[in-house]
């Protein structure tokens, strides 16, 4: 479980860069890229986001510019350690909100869902979110009776 402190340096990198949804995007695919693979190239991301490579290199030098990430023209994308913690939180924050959408039962669209809600949801509520998941995961009794209420209640 994260305390609000762990948002700290995210919060305020954020209040003052303001990245753009896409920003974020390109951030936490970078940050999930780095995860498998030490060496992350324009085409990787390229392929990943459905993105043709000039426009990838045209965010990445934007990236680089705001501190985020390390880019030479030919070579490979490494995040700084700024970038990283970035990273870390935007993919926290994905997963966590992925992790709700699924205890209340979203399933046809939970990526769109997450995609739209993890660009505009506040600190707060992901901490909220979080507590509300780890009681569920810590009584599973609770967590059944949700989902026996979900399946009775059907529409």
């Amino acid at each position: 479980m994260r305390k609000s402190e762990d948002y700290y340096t995210f919060n305020e990198y954020m209040k003052n860069n303001n990245l753009t949804p896409s920003e974020e995007d390109y951030i936490e695919m970078i940050y999930r890229l780095t995860m498998e693979n030490d060496k992350v190239q324009v085409k990787d991301i390229s392929t990943k986001l459905n993105i043709k490579p000039p426009s990838v290199t045209k965010m990445i030098k934007k990236l680089d510019n705001k501190k985020l990430l390390n880019y030479k023209k030919y070579d490979n994308i490494e995040l700084t350690s700024l970038g990283i913690k970035v990273g870390a939180n935007l993919l926290n924050r994905h997963n966590t909100i992925r992790k709700f959408l699924e205890i209340i039962g979203i399933k046809e669209s939970i990526h769109e869902e997450t995609e739209t809600i993890e660009h505009t949801i506040n600190v707060e509520t992901l901490i909220k979110i979080e507590e509300l998941i780890s009681f569920f995961y810590e009584n599973p009794d609770v967590l059944s009776r949700l989902k026996n209420y979900q399946e009775k209640n059907k529409n």
